[in-house]
């Protein structure tokens, strides 16, 4: 009961709030004895959720406020517990606390607590449903439901708070610990006020990993950067090699990533990628007081890489851009489709008019080169078409609207406290 007996109803009341926090002129509830939900169009006074406390009224959070949320929710509507139990271990592998809570009818509810500022709706849910699916889930409900609110979604829609007093005592609503068997934690309070929180910038990093950006964009969205033909055929890049002879001092898991994909393509078992990434992470000095990338993250990253054939080489992450060097053949070799970007801190140049466009006809990749070229770098079909002109897709802002000549190709139960006294 540690920690319990100390916090008075107005400071459970204030942390209550700030951890299940949403709109603030409406919330949902229902009618405990029909269980008829409906929303109440009114203020989310501290009244409102002493009330919930008690056990005299449901308190339901609309978590989306505008696009931003501070928790996003797995809800298994199943009283099996292993799906919330595989989502919480496949969370804690990508470093995200989750929280699973028995909810108040049927099933469980898993909570993602997010930063107190609020993160984007949007990456929350694309992470949530990432790990989903990697633990054969993926048609569970996720709250909030929407990625922003407009005219057509005004509220969102509502999940019931934790914590509601008339089914605290019954074992439901309340947060269960998985390292003792699924039983209540036997303070809830301490939990939320310890409750580690996720930022948005780890959201991105996860997002970036495991390249999910395809899968949150419309079929009219604008296509993503493609590996191309140098990124496969130079070996390990400049960058990469400058990283694990160096070490890092920021962004360690995606580096380990990137670093683990190189390794792959240059053909390197995931054992031994595994232990030259150990001894890469002895190099690594992490800024601001953060500590270095463990074993396990090492293994885990290792993993992500070589589960999937990933063909980006991520010139633009953080991570690899301030390892980017002059003469590097990603950016600036033939065939590497990238001629007029911008590496890291360098100005945009534009292919020079003496070079010859290549466009393959049954692949569809496009390059530069000096010299003509017989065979297409990435299909080896001899079917390539050759101009000296420069093409519209290097000029201005059409260049993002073409994809400035990149490779198209595919990427790859015990006795607890009650919440109130």
């Amino acid at each position: 009961m540690h920690g319990d007996a100390t916090r008075s109803t107005e400071d459970k009341v204030r942390l209550f709030r700030r951890v299940f926090s949403g709109l603030t002129h409406v919330y949902g509830t229902y009618d405990p004895a029909t269980g008829r939900a409906r929303q109440v169009k009114r203020a989310v006074t501290d009244r409102v959720i002493l009330t919930h406390l008690h056990g005299r009224q449901s308190y339901g959070v609309y978590l989306l406020v505008g696009d931003r949320t501070r928790a996003v929710v797995a809800d298994f509507d199943v009283e099996d517990t292993e799906p919330p139990m595989d989502f919480v271990a496949a969370a804690r592998g990508y470093g995200l606390p989750a929280y699973i809570e028995r909810s108040k009818s049927k099933g469980h509810h898993v909570w993602m607590f997010l930063d107190e500022a609020g993160v984007s709706a949007a990456k929350a849910r694309l992470v949530v449903r990432h790990i989903l699916e990697e633990i054969e889930h993926p048609n569970t409900e996720v709250f909030p439901k929407h990625d922003r609110l407009d005219p057509q979604t005004a509220f969102g829609n509502y999940i019931y708070a934790p914590l509601f007093g008339a089914l605290v005592p019954k074992g439901r609503t309340v947060f269960l610990d998985p390292a003792h068997g699924l039983r209540p934690y036997d303070d809830q309070w301490q939990l939320l006020e310890n409750a580690g929180c996720v930022t948005e910038g780890q959201l991105e990093e996860i997002i970036q990993i495991n390249e999910l950006n395809q899968h949150e964009r419309g079929p009219a969205a604008k296509p993503q950067r493609r590996m191309s033909a140098a990124c496969s055929s130079y070996g390990l890049p400049p960058c990469a090699r400058t990283m694990l002879a160096e070490g890092v001092t920021a962004n360690q898991r995606v580096a380990c990533f990137r670093l683990a994909v190189n390794l792959k393509r240059a053909g390197l078992p995931v054992d031994s990628t595994v232990a030259v990434l150990k001894d890469w992470a002895t190099r690594n000095r992490p800024e601001n007081g953060k500590r270095t990338i463990t074993e396990d993250e090492i293994v885990s990253q290792t993993g992500s890489a070589y589960d999937k054939e990933y063909r980006a080489c991520g010139c633009e992450e953080p991570a690899v851009a301030r390892y980017c060097q002059p003469g590097c053949p990603v950016n600036e070799g033939p065939g590497s489709g990238r001629s007029g970007e911008r590496r890291a801190g360098a100005p945009r140049q534009e292919a020079s008019t003496n070079q010859i466009y290549c466009a393959c006809k049954v692949c569809t990749a496009k390059w530069f080169c000096d010299t003509e070229t017989t065979t297409c770098p990435r299909c080896g079909s001899d079917q390539v078409s050759r101009t000296l002109a420069k093409v519209p897709w290097l000029n201005g802002s059409s260049a993002q609207a073409h994809g400035r000549g990149e490779f198209a190709g595919n990427r790859g139960g015990g006795v607890f406290r009650a919440p109130v006294p």
